[in-house]
């Protein structure tokens, strides 16, 4: 079942990355994330498109997951929709999503 990145709510998150395609790593910053993608604030961006690897890290804890980039701008960063996600990264991202829940909520 593939699920659009923006059929699901977004929920504000905060936490580095580094996403590669097969010849070049760049590093990010995560501005949100959903079960399905996430946006990504980066100068150089992949394009629209693109197969990429996607890793994020936080304090604790870590996320990995190829994605597809569904919208990208130069200068600005993209969205991604992840794909293949293995279950012990699911729930590490399903833990992010619910206290993103409870931030929003406060």
């Amino acid at each position: 079942m593939h699920v659009h990145s923006h059929a699901a709510p977004r929920y504000p998150f905060a936490a580095t990355a580094g996403i590669k395609d097969c010849t070049d790593v760049r590093p990010a910053r995560i501005r949100d994330l959903n079960i399905a993608g996430a946006y990504f604030a980066m100068p150089n961006p992949f394009s629209k498109g693109a197969s990429i690897f996607v890793k994020i890290r936080t304090n604790i804890e870590f996320f990995q997951s190829g994605a597809t980039v569904a919208h990208s701008t130069e200068g600005v960063g993209m969205t991604v929709i992840f794909h293949n996600v293995s279950p012990p990264f699911l729930l590490v991202l399903q833990g992010w999503i619910l206290d993103g829940m409870h931030l929003s909520s406060d």
